[in-house]
């Protein structure tokens, strides 16, 4: 009877399993480089959230000869879907699903009907991404979650007006998103984009999808607060404004409204002040009315805003606070002059 012992004795020996550690980190070496190659040609910029970044001109620069993102053949992706922006001189093309590492958006300048591709970025569908164009025309393209539906930005050193625009993508999660600023210096100002959605929430977030601070003011305004930008802002159910944080007073006040066809001015002065200020009063230039001073408070309990109205002769620039007075916690009466 044969000896099982001996059988597996005499059997052929199993293969080694040995690892050769240096073939280990020079196949992974390879990847790598072949990974970088792709990414390199692809001329990826790879930007995802408000961070500005520049486009440089890609290969010829004509869409039909620029190579196309090559997605992992286990990604599903959908045909590339594309939107003009700023009067059709732009153009923002989104390629729709998970296209792994590879760049989902492309940047066009359109020129003569001919698409002229400016860059090719990696981005991601919660935040606002912005890029330069070309700094010759003061422009910066990107994209936006689809929701937004209000936007303000963030330049304070700015010297000239921003145009916003932004345009549909269907079948996205991403709206095309342009600024064009009336100085094409103050591009290199830019900071970030401040939004709201379309849902009815209330809630203002930054660039990067974080919320910020905000209250409501009545029924019309949300007044938000941002300390990392150095911002403070309302929007309004037309639109909104901002304004940098003061630095040297203790207060910042700031104030908007409306004058409707040569009519009276309406206007709305916001002063972000301690929770525990108490006895509020805002001293007028230029009203023919103004309320009492309401406040909301924030969210940290730390701050409110407080805002009054007023109505001012449309003949002139419009009612405006010139002074702040309040009592604090210890029973002390403050007095700021607004500059």
């Amino acid at each position: 009877m044969p000896d099982p012992i001996l059988e597996l004795l005499a059997a052929p020996p199993s293969p080694s399993l040995a690892v050769d550690e240096d073939a280990v980190y020079a196949g992974g070496r390879r990847r790598l480089r072949r990974r970088a190659l792709r990414r390199t040609g692809l001329g990826v910029v790879g930007v995802v959230g408000a961070a500005a970044i520049t486009f440089g001109a890609l290969g010829s620069g004509v869409r039909n000869d620029a190579l196309p993102a090559v997605p992992s053949p286990s990604v599903s992706v959908g045909k590339p879907v594309s939107a003009t922006v700023l009067d059709g001189r732009y153009a923002v093309e989104v390629i729709p699903g998970d296209t792994g590492d590879q760049p989902n958006v492309t940047f066009y300048k359109i020129e003569d009907g001919k698409r002229t591709q400016l860059a090719q970025s990696l981005v991601d569908s919660t935040v606002v991404s912005m890029g330069t164009g070309t700094g010759a025309d003061g422009v910066m393209l990107g994209t936006a979650p689809v929701g937004l539906a209000k936007s303000l930005t963030s330049a304070p050193e700015a010297k000239g007006g921003i145009q916003q625009d932004d345009a549909p993508l269907p079948g996205t999660e991403f709206k095309a998103y342009a600024l064009k600023f009336d100085n094409p210096a103050d591009v290199g100002t830019y900071r970030d984009t401040f939004w709201m959605d379309d849902a009815g929430s209330g809630a203002v977030r930054d660039g990067m999808g974080n919320r910020v601070l905000s209250t409501r003011l009545a029924e019309t305004d949300t007044f938000f607060v941002d300390r990392e930008s150095g911002v403070m802002g309302v929007f309004t159910r037309d639109g909104g404004s901002m304004k940098p944080l003061t630095r040297e007073e203790a207060i910042t006040t700031m104030g908007y409204g409306q004058q409707h066809d040569g009519g009276d001015w309406t206007w709305r002065s916001v002063t972000l002040l301690p929770s525990e200020a108490r006895n509020i009063e805002f001293s007028w230039a230029a009203d023919n009315y103004h309320s009492e001073v309401f406040t909301e408070s924030l969210p940290n309990g730390t701050e409110v805003a407080a805002f009054a109205d007023a109505t001012g002769p449309g003949s002139g620039a419009g009612p405006r606070v010139t002074k702040v007075t309040w009592t604090d916690e210890a029973g002390v009466r403050h007095t700021e002059e607004v500059k």
